[in-house]
């Protein structure tokens, strides 16, 4: 047999393969090094995941939607059943996997197959014209997405510049390509744009491609979604600007407007809603299944339209989920998890987070909240590492206390289908950071992609991650986004087309899908521009445009796409300017929205110098392993899987990556000791100062001086001091301190720090008085007089309070009941606010 070997580093990966495997040993020979050649190895071992994945589809399931991974049947939607939804949303008979593949095959560079493809799609245009009830939502993202995103890459990418010789065939496909995927496209626009035609104008969420929406039972109709209603907003609006007809974007963004403007005081959106009833179903909100996409598209769309309105929605939301929303996160805290809470009094409703949420990582790192990123993606690791997977709902606490738990009580929703979002979060952090630990990551996932989930004819995910049974089924977005995200993560060479400099003037973002998605305003029909000349109108190579302008309904094209101004709410309460302490040069700003004017710097490069060859930051985090220690209640494996943390599945502790990346820095460089900080003892809990309604109209801003002159030395107030005007209106997460404990910044709290904060309960001989001046040692009350405790502000309104940070307020009324009554509110002789008989550490009145 001869092998035709077209690089030194495969021949050595063929020769050490067949060794290594005569000799038992470990396959993996470049034993996380992570060298280029490693790395190159990896995405095409990725790239052959996707071979084995699309061959398997092409030979036992196309044209169905899909095929079955076990059986190796075509699977397709239930005929039987119509309420069987959970198979129907997605699966219309239209060949799915392909339609939400094609950018895939682009980007895999499969020439032939993408040829194969287009000729099959093209031979069958009316292939939308089914009898079957789809999900309007999964059909938007997965085909209406799938077909712009090829239409746009065969159209705008090739035809301008110079192509590299590894593109010539794509730039030939193109030259080929008259447009028929957008006539694909507006076809299926028509069929699923009746869903918003309602009175109420909130879609109903399923329709019959062929017969419409009267053909879908109204049982089907009463539950929508958040994000379902929302999210083909950007989707249906470029299909508005692609074809030149309105009706897309006016529907859609009728819908998102209104339900913007339905926002609680909180500025919270719930989940569910009942379009035909026009009644919110429930209060709850979060980040993950039912509102995701609602957030990720208020940001891309802003990104893709240039669109302040919708960047607005996204930094109000991101605000509140901060607030009211937000666990964790802090300064010194190693983990940030988004819990479920009430949409009107922002009080947590469940102790559960979902496998979907996993996509606000990437999300953040997107909109240059990195910092933020790295916190809430450890604790999807972490999730990874006990379960090599993440369950569709996880419970992170449990109410019931002393008794013992198992893997199953941390498991509400028990399936795993291979979902993309971890791995999509990953490949976001390694393009941010290049730190190697994201890699390591991505090598464990395709590790267990070959060995655990990987069948004759695709691969299948967790039924039961309890278990371990696995589910036959493979669905579209496992080709189309799972491996597409891993094989994009291993190309650091910026070899694959979306990170090539012929997208790098794009403004491109990924679709909720994976699409590759952008517009350019050149692209608009000729019949748009007809106030420009000729020259100036950018050649589409596209005759449909002629037939749009036919087909598009007279009555449509009268649209006044300034209707309402599409809702849009978007008017922040007034901030009344409250002044600020009468100092030299002194000067105030928004913190929140001050932090959206740049990208947050990469915090891993502080690590050690960036001059050093093998390291990764992850472990200069202090608090790498706090999650475990916090969690360990809910981070146990399930029996089927090994029991120890050292058998190389905790992917920060597999042992050849750990040694390689740990060897940088040294005993006397701060910067790496290797040791985690302690776990914290302190009691943490919020605290909702006035009404919580009010919370938008408060003012929390940051004290900073204008001039460079002004000598700092002897000032009470530093910059980056806060000043909020008026105890009201607050939500405080409050640290409650103790002598003898260690709190969250890893701090052996002293009872000389103790009594040097409550110099008011303590006599001129340093002993303690209790409220009538008596000596006393006891120490009781939640947050009441207590004698031994001192009370420290880590958030307030979903900002972070850092380390020698003070707040700032106006004097106020004291509020004191009488002899024998706990006074609510207090300032102590030097200044600082006393809540409920305890000092508060960094919260003082600003007296001129």
């Amino acid at each position: 047999m001869i092998f035709r070997l077209v690089h030194s580093s495969y021949v050595l990966v063929f020769i050490t393969l067949f060794v290594g495997k005569a000799l038992g040993t470990d396959s993996n020979i470049f034993n996380s090094s992570f060298t280029p050649d490693h790395i190159e190895y990896l995405k095409n071992e990725a790239h052959d995941l996707f071979s084995h994945a699309w061959s398997s589809y092409m030979k036992y399931g196309f044209p169905a939607d899909e095929v079955r991974p076990i059986t190796c049947e075509p699977y397709g939607p239930d005929y039987e059943d119509n309420t069987n939804t959970a198979r129907n949303d997605a699966l219309g008979n239209t060949s799915s996997t392909v339609l939400d593949n094609l950018d895939t095959l682009i980007i895999m560079e499969e020439w032939d197959q993408l040829e194969q493809m287009l000729e099959y799609l093209y031979n069958n245009r009316d292939i939308f014209n089914q009898d079957t009830i789809v999900q309007v939502f999964e059909f938007s993202i997965r085909s209406l997405g799938g077909l712009l995103s090829a239409h746009l890459l065969l159209t705008d990418v090739t035809n301008s510049g110079v192509v590299p010789a590894r593109y010539r065939r794509l730039q030939a496909i193109s030259a080929a390509y008259d447009g028929f995927l957008l006539e694909l496209a507006y076809d299926l626009g028509l069929r699923l744009i009746p869903a918003y035609k309602t009175s109420t104008r909130i879609p109903v969420p399923r329709i019959n491609l062929a017969k419409g929406v009267l053909k879908v039972p109204t049982s089907l109709q009463r539950d929508a979604c958040t994000s379902g209603a929302t999210t083909p907003v950007m989707e249906f609006t470029l299909l508005s600007k692609l074809t030149g007809d309105p009706q897309f974007e006016h529907y859609t963004q009728l819908t998102f407007w209104k339900l913007w403007a339905s926002k609680s005081p909180l500025n919270l959106l719930p989940m569910t809603i009942d379009p035909i009833a026009n009644t919110w179903k429930d209060s709850l909100t979060g980040i993950g299944a039912s509102i995701d996409s609602f957030y990720e598209y208020s940001a891309k769309a802003s990104i893709i339209f240039n669109d302040n309105f919708m960047w607005s929605v996204f930094k109000t939301s991101y605000k509140a989920l901060l607030t009211h929303s937000a666990r964790g996160g802090g300064s010194f805290e190693g983990s940030m998890i988004f819990s479920n809470v009430g949409t009107n009094d922002g009080v947590s409703q469940s102790n559960w987070i979902d496998s979907l949420g996993a996509f606000w990582t990437g999300l953040q790192v997107l909109t240059g909240q990195l910092n933020d990123a790295i916190k809430s993606h450890l604790m999807y690791l972490k999730i990874w590492d006990h379960f090599e997977s993440i369950p569709e709902r996880w419970v992170y606490s449990h109410y019931t206390k002393g008794e013992t738990l198992t893997s199953e009580d941390s498991i509400v929703l028990e399936w795993y289908p291979l979902r993309p979002e971890f791995i999509e979060s990953t490949y976001y952090l390694f393009r941010a950071t290049r730190d190697p630990m994201y890699l390591q990551i991505g090598e464990r996932v395709l590790n267990l992609l070959k060995t655990k989930f990987k069948t004759k004819c695709g691969f299948n995910g967790y039924q039961d991650v309890r278990t371990g049974e696995l589910q036959n089924r493979m669905e579209s977005f496992v080709i189309g986004e799972t491996l597409k995200y891993l094989y994009l993560l291993f190309d650091s060479k910026d070899e694959s087309l979306l990170h090539t400099n012929l997208m790098s003037n794009k403004n491109w973002v990924f679709s909720t899908e994976a699409h590759p998605l952008w517009y350019n305003h050149k692209l608009t029909p000729s019949y748009m521009n007809s106030s420009k000349d000729a020259d100036e109108v950018y050649n589409f190579r596209n005759p449909l445009y002629k037939r749009f302008l036919s087909m598009i309904k007279s009555e449509e094209r009268l649209i006044n796409s300034n209707e309402a101004v599409y809702f849009r709410n978007i008017t922040l309460p007034s901030v009344p300017d409250n002044g600020i302490p009468k100092v030299d040069n002194l000067r105030k700003k928004d913190p929140f929205f001050d932090r959206f004017e740049q990208c947050e710097t990469n915090p891993f490069n502080k690590c050690s110098g960036d001059k050093t060859f093998l390291k990764s930051g992850y472990y200069a985090l202090d608090n790498l392993f706090s999650p475990d220690f916090t969690f360990k209640d809910s981070l146990m494996k399930p029996s089927y899987l090994s029991s120890t943390s050292l058998d190389g599945s905790y992917v920060e502790l597999t042992k050849p990556f750990f040694d390689k990346f740990t060897m940088y820095g040294k005993q006397s460089d701060d910067s790496l000791f290797l040791q985690c900080s302690r776990p914290h003892d302190t009691e943490v809990f919020d605290l909702f100062m006035g009404n919580i309604t009010e919370i938008n109209e408060m003012e929390v801003s940051e004290l900073y001086y204008d001039s460079k002159k002004t000598d700092k030395k002897d000032l009470i107030i530093i910059d980056g001091d806060l000043w909020v005007p008026e105890l009201n209106a607050l939500r405080v997460c409050i640290e409650k301190l103790r002598a003898g404990q260690v709190d969250t910044r890893n701090v052996l709290i002293t009872q000389e720090y103790i009594q040097n904060m409550r110099q008011d309960d303590y006599n001129e001989n340093g002993i303690c008085l209790t409220s009538d001046g008596s000596s006393s040692k006891d120490t009781k009350g939640f947050i009441g007089k207590d004698i031994g405790v001192v009370l420290r502000i880590t958030k307030i309104n979903g900002l972070q309070v850092k380390p020698g940070m003070i707040i700032w307020t106006l004097p106020f009324e004291p509020h004191r009941p009488g002899p024998g009554k706990q006074s609510v509110i207090d300032v102590t002789s030097d200044g600082r606010v006393v809540l409920q008989g305890n000092v508060v550490e960094n919260l003082m009145v600003w007296y001129d």
